[in-house]
């Protein structure tokens, strides 16, 4: 069977779509193709089918890119369609409408999530987002299944689409480096890997760290600097990421109160977690029963500097406590949030699909 994974706004080697979907789809014999922004190579099994540079501006990527991407899509001729971008709901319907098998891929709550962006005029946001809703709604249940990242944006699928299956974005134990090292014999380092803006919580975290007696290393799209005990290293590779997680003692995911994040799940908590290191989280719903089954998160105020400088303290001074919470974290994830679980989900999806 020929498959096509298609995105419009993702990197090339995006962690879920490439790294998790497709290298599994391909390992499980799939003849698996992806269409991004990029070149053209074969890697882990994957045919990637780069269109070029992407488009300079959102607008741009939205309606130039979008359909530059479909247009690959239907040269291809796959079997099945599996596209992860909002602004491709319009050419999964043509495709759907072509006689194919189509999926779309949710990674958020799209309509949550536009009620908190900042480019659209807040008086404005709740039209866009009830139209965005109804539209979405339109295309979904004529296709032939939604994908959803988390179990929230599941249930928000609910009787709209004609199947709703939950393949969580957790990480690939074999990607990340389980780093049992003593921690006492670890410099007074904290971490955060990952997108870097206001929202996901830089401006927090520099503030907490104001009087925190360590280092906080961010790695992300931001250029290489050093400001007070705050370094900014810039995106890591995979090697990379690991080597500053085994540096590190502690992670932090400290994201501002934003109702699209309340139960979302970040990948980067999971990853602290599958890495030995504790975490120090916003308390959110979502994110409150993670750090409290592991054992392995302290949960803060994100608009509490005081508390949030309190917990890195006391993780960076109580070395033996912050590493029996990192084994904690570790034993929660090898056993409930692996992808070998979530990638038998997302096979069984496509062997059902196949059938009809």
């Amino acid at each position: 069977m020929k498959v096509c994974h298609l995105t419009s706004a993702h990197p090339q080697e995006d962690i879920r779509i490439f790294h998790k979907e497709c290298a599994s789809l391909a390992a499980a014999g799939y003849k698996t193709y992806q269409i991004a922004c990029g070149t053209r190579y074969k890697k882990f099994g994957v045919r990637q089918v780069g269109i070029g540079e992407p488009a300079t501006g959102r607008l741009k990527r939205m309606l130039g890119t979008s359909r530059k991407v479909y247009l690959v899509a239907l040269k291809l001729d796959a079997d099945v369609y599996h596209f992860h971008d909002p602004e491709l709901l319009p050419y999964g319907l043509k495709l759907k409408r072509r006689g194919k098998t189509v999926i779309f891929d949710s990674h958020e709550d799209v309509p949550g999530q536009i009620m908190d962006k900042y480019w659209i005029p807040k008086l404005l946001r709740k039209l866009v987002s009830g139209m965005y809703r109804k539209y979405e709604t339109h295309v979904v249940k004529r296709l032939d299944a939604v994908v959803a990242a988390t179990p929230h944006i599941a249930e928000k699928f609910k009787g709209r689409a004609k199947r709703v299956v939950t393949v969580n974005n957790y990480p690939k134990l074999d990607d990340v480096i389980f780093h049992d090292s003593p921690f006492s014999g670890r410099e007074a380092v904290v971490c955060y890997a990952g997108g870097i803006d206001e929202n996901r919580g830089e401006k927090i975290m520099k503030q907490a760290m104001k009087k925190v007696p360590g280092e906080l290393i961010i790695a992300g799209d931001h250029a290489v600097e050093k400001q007070g005990n705050v370094s900014y290293v810039g995106r890591l590779d995979r090697p990379g990421v690991n080597e500053l997680y085994g540096r590190s003692v502690a992670g932090l995911c400290i994201l501002k109160p934003i109702e699209n994040y309340f139960y979302s799940q970040p990948i980067k908590m999971y990853e602290y977690m599958a890495a030995g290191l504790p975490f120090v989280c916003s308390d959110f719903p979502g994110w409150r029963k993670v750090a409290e089954e592991s054992g392995g998160g302290v949960l803060v105020d994100p608009e509490d500097n005081d508390a949030i400088r309190k917990a890195i303290t006391e993780l960076l001074t109580d070395r033996e406590k912050a590493q029996e919470m990192g084994r904690n974290g570790r034993a929660y994830v090898t056993e409930y949030c692996t992808w070998a679980k979530e990638e038998e989900k997302l096979l069984a999806l496509y062997k059902e699909l196949s059938k009809s």
